[in-house]
């Protein structure tokens, strides 16, 4: 390890908004002089923005599909021989699912996780548990040690964003309108960011000539933990949280339905693709108050099943993990 850490970012972002909090976190690591090296990852064919209706819904089944993999590229390509400190992971979230992507790149390129301490970013709406879930069980399986993650969401409402995201991604319209704020991640989750990346900046390895480099990246990854347990680095809503992992299973098993009615395109496909659309639209208006229901019934034991479920993919609720 040399003097400063050095930190390589893979990051795919379809709208912008995943860089600006790439830039949140990492401009105070580079102002302290780390070594910063970003990787944007894209989709060689290259998806479409914003996105007409029918492309919308028909990426869902790709999009949950956990084999799903589109082929992709690296700029700058990725190295066998990069020695990175520390891996930030940066990835949107498509249907409670990481961006194909980024999975894709798991698949293509394990030896850039293998042995490598990792923190997972998100910046996306409000639900992102289940894609958290999936990429750290992936970055194991490649090698790596997840630390945690950083989430940043847009703070607004959940009937707000429904309607501001929905009007970002298929109109292309982000700025405020017709009494709506602007969508996405606002300028207050993007100053809690960079006061996270200011806390990351102030951490630097040992140099005093008497401790290996593995136990200095050791100790490093475990420092980089316990900034993002202290600062909080990812909040827990507890009903979207449940809400989210009950809705990851059920997308898996309608991606899977739909995958297995034809290609993309055919009647059937598209038949059981407006039954999803039919079924999420229920289980929006009738699901997530359900489930917040639940919760002021059941909240110690609701809490804490959410909490265990979460533990691996955040830093503060490693103590809860079995």
């Amino acid at each position: 390890m040399g003097e400063q850490p050095r930190v390589t970012v893979y990051w795919y972002s379809q709208t912008g908004q995943l860089l600006e909090s790439v830039s949140a976190v990492t401009d105070p690591l580079e102002k302290a002089g780390w070594d910063v090296r970003k990787v944007e990852i894209r989709p060689r064919e290259p998806f479409p923005f914003p996105w007409p209706v029918r492309r919308f819904f028909g990426v869902f089944p790709a999009s949950v599909d956990p084999e799903g993999a589109p082929g992709i590229t690296a700029d700058p390509p990725v190295t066998g021989d990069d020695d990175a400190d520390l891996v930030l992971f940066a990835f949107p979230v498509w249907y409670l699912a990481p961006a194909p992507p980024m999975r894709a790149l798991i698949g293509a390129e394990p030896k850039a996780f293998d042995g490598r301490a990792v923190v997972g970013l998100i910046a996306c709406r409000n639900m992102w548990y289940s894609a958290a879930v999936e990429v750290q069980r992936l970055l194991q399986a490649a090698g790596g040690r997840y630390l945690g993650t950083i989430a940043a969401v847009d703070t607004a409402s959940a009937g707000v964003t429904f309607v501001t995201t929905l009007r970002w991604l298929l109109a292309g319209k982000r700025d405020a309108s017709w009494g709506f704020p602007r969508a996405g991640v606002g300028t207050d989750e993007l100053d809690r960011l960079a006061i996270l990346g200011e806390r990351l900046a102030e951490l630097a390895p040992e140099q005093d000539g008497t401790t290996s480099p593995t136990a200095s990246e050791d100790d490093l990854a475990d420092r980089v933990r316990e900034v993002l347990a202290a600062h909080d680095a990812a909040p827990v809503n507890h009903p979207l949280a449940a809400a989210d992992l009950l809705a990851g299973k059920a997308f898996r098993i309608w991606g899977r339905v739909i995958r297995a009615a034809g290609r993309r395109g055919e009647t059937p496909r598209n038949a059981f693709t407006a039954m999803f659309v039919l079924w999420l639209t229920g289980a929006i208006l009738a699901g997530l108050p359900a489930v917040v229901i639940a919760r002021v019934l059941f909240k110690a034991g609701f809490d804490a099943a959410v909490a265990r479920r979460l533990a691996p993919v955040i830093a503060r609720l490693t103590e809860v993990r079995r």
